[in-house]
């Protein structure tokens, strides 16, 4: 028995059926390279995503929180900055997963090759930053902070007293989680690594949680910042750690 052909009218409704279907997918397509074109320049030119390593800024920071870098403008005292480890700091990582490469390929990530660490910043070139005052408060350039922010395992614990000058070109930067941070004190007072960051590496300043929605929030400039002078000394050569902890 020989099958019926399909007459003229029919395969031009088959066509008209599929040819909604074609158009979807290719928009649909469009829409996707349209995103990642935005968010890619976005990220290139503005603002960045960074999961948070560690406990280390709790209770601001949770260890896993995903935060936006703003990266644009100079650094400021107080700030929450993202900085690249170029230091050694951290444990090398295993290598990242195809998808995390492809992101940062297409920019929507940042450089997978590279590690990110996240303190808040205390010191600027120049700056003599000391521990501690008779209220065990941290000083910059002789005004002591209130720092509200500080979280201590252990209530009774007293911040690692120290006093330095921060060199040319770098920061020095702590977790809000006092003690348990392995910051630029810590490294100064271990003399295992070099304790300052360089301004090179500020990947840029957290502006906001992203998610867990249920932790979205916007960060700002502790107001105890506000009275730090400007330093009063040139900063000293980077080779030349001008510093002691006790």
């Amino acid at each position: 028995m020989v099958a019926e052909e399909k007459t003229t009218e029919e395969t031009g409704q088959a066509r008209k059926q599929r040819h909604p279907m074609v158009r979807k997918a290719v928009e649909f397509a469009i829409y996707i390279v349209v995103v990642l074109l935005v968010l890619a320049l976005v990220r290139v030119f503005l603002i960045q995503p960074f999961r948070v390593p560690s406990g280390s800024m709790e209770h601001t920071l949770q260890n896993g929180d995903t935060l936006l870098a703003w990266e644009q403008g100079a650094p400021q005292r107080g700030m929450i900055v993202v900085f690249r480890d170029d230091l050694g700091w951290l444990d090398p990582a295993p290598p990242a997963p195809l998808w995390k490469e492809v992101l940062s390929w297409v920019k929507i990530l940042p450089d997978q090759d590279d590690q990110y660490l996240v303190k808040r910043l205390i010191g600027l070139p120049g700056d003599h930053v000391s521990c501690c005052d008779a209220q065990g408060r941290l000083s910059v350039n002789g005004v002591a902070l209130d720092e509200s922010y500080v979280y201590f395992n252990n209530a009774n614990s007293a911040q690692r007293a120290f006093d330095l000058i921060v060199p040319e070109g770098h920061i020095f930067v702590l977790g809000d989680h006092r003690d348990n941070s392995a910051d630029s004190r810590y490294h100064l007072c271990a003399g295992d690594v070099y304790p300052f960051p360089s301004l090179d590496s500020i990947q840029g300043k957290a502006v906001a949680i992203m998610r867990p929605f249920s932790r979205a929030q916007w960060f700002s400039i502790p107001s105890t910042f506000d009275n730090v002078p400007p330093p009063t000394v040139s900063p000293p050569n980077p080779d030349d750690i001008v510093g002691t902890c006790s």
